[in-house]
């Protein structure tokens, strides 16, 4: 039989000829399929194009800033791009941002727990492909001792990112980011027995820590100092010749995205005869001066104290030594000047960025300089020993009114409406926790996007306290720190990422 006919035992079968071009392009398609499907499969592997991302190596080290956190060294051409890609045991994958800058091959990866072992791969971009590299393992190390038994307790998770403040244990001072859990996930050791006031993630991302022994007055050295999120150190800043740094508030200043130097409070002394105030003739008094410091590292005060308030400015008790104004905010307006509080004065002031001028003053009741505004519609009568004080998008003024002078004396978060035109300054937010907080010194009040609102009941609270609450006064989260530590917070703020700045 023809070996070209149907195998049926019929010499009259027809040829099969005629089906032999339908076989050849089958096969070739067949074949095509397949490189298809190899080149493919070629790609989730390694690209083959010359110009697409090859990763040549990948390792993962300590971070000796920081326990919960790992250095990724990465040997890759032609990327776009790069990132790390970790996960522990059986939970879910995490991944950094992207970073676009891998010329230094460096990758850093934050947020890992404690003595946990991760496995972690390296996933580059380039010639519009990704590939990855092998994977490795990591085991992180131990919290330091004191931060083992640090937590930020809630019944419930945070809404989003990281709880932010600084915690003392007598010797170090340690930048702390809990999570939505309420455990650390970030921090940042400053050894050296000076305790952390003011710490903020600033719009590059970075961190910055006023290190001092001060509360605004003492004669002792101080610093501030920045770190990357790796905790390396970038920058260290001082205060003019003669004064001292004041550690209540720190701003780090950009101009299209380039940092610009920095705006910190700053304070001197001087010898003054007080007994015709019933105080001794010979007594060593403070005043403040907003510093800002250019980006080649000269510094000019923008304003200063001594030049526009007078000791009988003074409304509110002070202990140690006398710091008749204490400055304890600066917040930059929407319009690029400076909204500040001045506690002991019971005053808000707005100075004019450029000619360091009163634009305008913002005094309570309880206050004895004149105020540009009447406050109106607020049951407590205005504000007394604020802190916290913040300019927001809309122009309105938030507070953290810690209430020395309200009877009996309360703390709360207080929003303003400010209208030049009328000389108002209407009342349109306050939230009173429920039992009431006294917090006699310190904390914070922070507005978010969504429009809610985080306060921070501080140093001689009963409790240390961060709630963050709706609008309309309803509690969404509220953590209570525990530590052992000896100096207490002085705010507590939200940062979305720990990896950079994005607005909470």
């Amino acid at each position: 039989m023809n070996a070209m006919h149907l195998d049926s035992g019929l010499d009259s079968a027809p040829p099969l000829e005629p089906l032999a071009p339908y076989r050849q392009r089958n096969r070739a398609l067949v074949a095509l399929v397949c490189l298809l499907a190899a080149c493919s499969s070629d790609n989730n592997r390694q690209p083959t194009s010359p110009t697409s991302a090859v990763v040549n190596s990948f390792s993962v080290a300590a971070n000796d800033n920081n326990a919960l956190s790992a250095i990724g060294t990465l040997d890759v051409a032609n990327a776009d791009s790069a990132r790390v890609v970790y996960w522990s045991g059986s939970d879910a994958k995490g991944s950094t941002p992207y970073v676009t800058d891998v010329s230094s091959g460096r990758l850093v990866v934050l947020g890992l727990r404690p003595e946990t072992e991760y496995r972690l791969y390296a996933e580059a971009v380039g010639g519009g492909a990704s590939t990855t590299s092998d994977t490795v393992t990591f085991t992180t190390g131990a919290l330091p001792t004191f931060l083992q038994s640090v937590n930020l307790s809630s019944p419930t998770p945070a809404s989003f990112g990281y709880i932010f403040t600084a915690i003392w244990d007598g010797s170090t001072a340690y930048a702390t980011a809990f999570d939505s859990t309420g455990r650390v996930a970030w921090y940042r050791a400053f050894p050296g027995g000076l305790p952390a006031e003011e710490i903020k993630q600033q719009a590059n991302g970075d961190i910055t820590a006023v290190l001092t022994t001060s509360h605004g007055g003492e004669p002792v050295p101080g610093r501030a100092v920045e770190v990357a999120p790796d905790g390396s150190l970038v920058r260290t800043f001082t205060a003019p010749d003669a004064s001292y740094i004041d550690g209540h508030e720190f701003w780090l200043l950009f101009n299209n995205g380039a940092y610009d130097g920095a705006l910190m409070l700053a304070y001197t002394q001087r010898h003054l005869d007080l007994s015709a105030h019933g105080g001794p003739s010979d007594t060593l008094v403070t005043g403040h001066q907003l510093v800002r410091q250019d980006a080649n590292g000269d510094q000019h005060v923008v304003f200063d104290a001594w030049d526009h308030f007078q000791l009988t400015d003074n409304v509110e008790p002070t202990s140690g030594q006398l710091d008749f104004d204490h400055p304890n905010a600066i917040s930059i307006a929407p319009d690029g000047n400076y909204v500040m509080s001045w506690r002991n004065l019971d005053v808000i002031t707005k100075i004019d960025a450029t000619t360091g001028a009163l634009i305008w003053t913002l005094a309570s009741p309880f206050a004895a300089r004149a105020s540009d505004f009447t406050i109106t519609g607020d049951p407590l009568n205005g504000f007394s020993a604020q802190h916290s004080v913040r300019a927001l998008d809309n122009g309105n003024i938030l507070v953290f009114d810690n209430g020395t002078k309200h009877a009996p004396s309360v703390s709360r978060a207080v929003e303003y409406r400010l209208d030049a035109g009328a000389h108002t300054a209407a009342m349109v937010f306050q939230f009173r926790h429920s039992p009431s907080i006294y917090t006699s010194f310190t904390g914070s009040a922070q507005r978010f996007a969504n429009g809610n609102t985080m306060i921070g009941y501080t140093f001689g609270s009963p409790t240390l306290v961060a709630t963050e609450v709706t609008p309309a006064g309803a509690v969404v989260y509220e953590g209570t720190l525990v530590s052992g530590g000896s100096q207490t917070p002085y705010r507590f703020t939200k940062i979305r990422s720990l990896y950079r700045y994005e607005a909470p």
